[in-house]
């Protein structure tokens, strides 16, 4: 009985990658614009943090893909 019940509440493949490949848009995107915004400042650091932090998610997007198909 409780893997029928954990079996209707999981998410299936499709939407458990659907929903890390929207998380890692939303991290670049967001990135992207802290860039724009930092170089509309004229702030070095930020522009520098903001390139971090989107590569960052784009290396690491494979292993979330990962995860999150093997939660599904």
């Amino acid at each position: 009985m409780n893997n029928i019940v954990k079996a209707e509440i999981a998410p299936t493949m499709s939407q458990a990658t659907t929903s890390a490949s929207v998380l890692i848009a939303l991290i670049v995107v967001l990135a992207g614009l802290g860039m724009a915004a930092a170089l509309q400042v004229g702030s070095v650091a930020s522009v520098v943090l903001a390139v971090v932090v989107a590569l960052t998610a784009l290396i690491v997007s494979p292993a979330i893909l990962s995860i999150a198909r093997t939660r599904a």
